[in-house]
């Protein structure tokens, strides 16, 4: 009996340690004042203006896969499903001209989650949302997505440095309504040092390089969508919630006319405007709200 108690114990304290555990980097978070704080436990890294998390692929029996770092996060009391946005596409460091490319590599970076995946290369994958945790029963989430570096073909990646910028965001249950508001872009870098040629002195000279990546500022754009509204009540007739369709970040009308961003650019579609057309730059429409 006293031999089952004790067991029993011995598991329910590796459980809860298992539970507790909040990986390497811990990626955590916070729902306060309507607002995603990005970094609560100061595990981040100054990367210019920005924060980075460094993942290092450190497991020399699977050198380039990482399923320890961990997202975590407290105060989210809205319920709904909190997920990540990929707000650029790869990235990766050369020694040699000492700068972030931005294309002209193979390798490619796969993130999973459950039953999720996403690949995202030098080309593709800006924009794509994926799966963090369901807070149906819960305010507070610890989740470890498994992150690869492979080559297209199958071939093994090169040691280095290798990087995306992500958000934090969360939405109701059926995707439509955002509830917790898209946090700051930070970014995620993947140290590989596998062959022994990427050491941890080089990494620290690639962070000392801000690569230059336009990234989405989502309260500006809802600035700019109220500024909008205010200026043109027969197109954006009422004042309407931001959400996301198919990457784009968007407001929708009664009558049926949408505005929204994606890449820098601004779109109009339905209604009286009929189908998908480009405008040019946000910036453009930034300087003309005097944002």
């Amino acid at each position: 009996m006293i031999k089952t108690i004790f067991i029993g114990s011995l598991l329910l304290f590796f459980s809860t340690m298992v539970m507790a555990h909040e990986g390497e980097p811990n990626m955590a978070f916070a729902w306060r004042d309507g607002n995603i704080e990005v970094d609560i436990k100061r595990q981040g890294r100054a990367l210019g203006d920005h924060t980075a998390f460094v993942i290092s692929f450190t497991d020399t029996f699977t050198p380039y896969r990482m399923g320890d770092a961990g997202f975590t996060g407290t105060g989210f009391d809205q319920g709904g499903i909190v997920g990540y946005q990929t707000e650029s596409t790869l990235l990766k460091w050369s020694s040699e001209q000492s700068q972030w490319l931005r294309e002209g590599f193979t390798e490619q970076l796969v993130i999973s989650r459950l039953s999720d995946e996403k690949i995202v290369t030098d080309k593709e994958g800006n924009g794509l949302q994926g799966i963090i945790d369901s807070l149906t029963t819960r305010s507070d989430f610890e989740a470890h997505p498994i992150f690869r570096i492979q080559k297209a073909d199958g071939s093994l990646p090169d040691d280095g440095a290798y990087m995306v910028f992500i958000n934090i965001l969360g939405v109701d249950e059926s995707g439509e309504r955002i509830l917790y508001k898209p946090s700051v872009p930070f970014a995620l870098v993947f140290h590989i040092n596998a062959q022994a040629n990427f050491d941890r002195l080089a990494l620290s000279q690639a962070l000392k390089v801000t690569p230059e990546v336009q990234l989405n500022d989502y309260d500006r754009m809802d600035a700019l969508f109220d500024w909008a509204e205010s200026q043109n009540k027969a197109l954006f007739p009422h004042a309407a919630e931001s959400r996301f369709i198919f990457g784009y970040y968007v407001r929708c009308y009664d009558n049926s006319v949408c505005v929204g961003s994606k890449d820098g650019k601004i779109y109009t579609a339905g209604g009286v405007l009929g189908d998908i057309a480009e405008h040019g730059s946000i910036e453009t429409f930034y300087d003309m709200a005097g944002l």
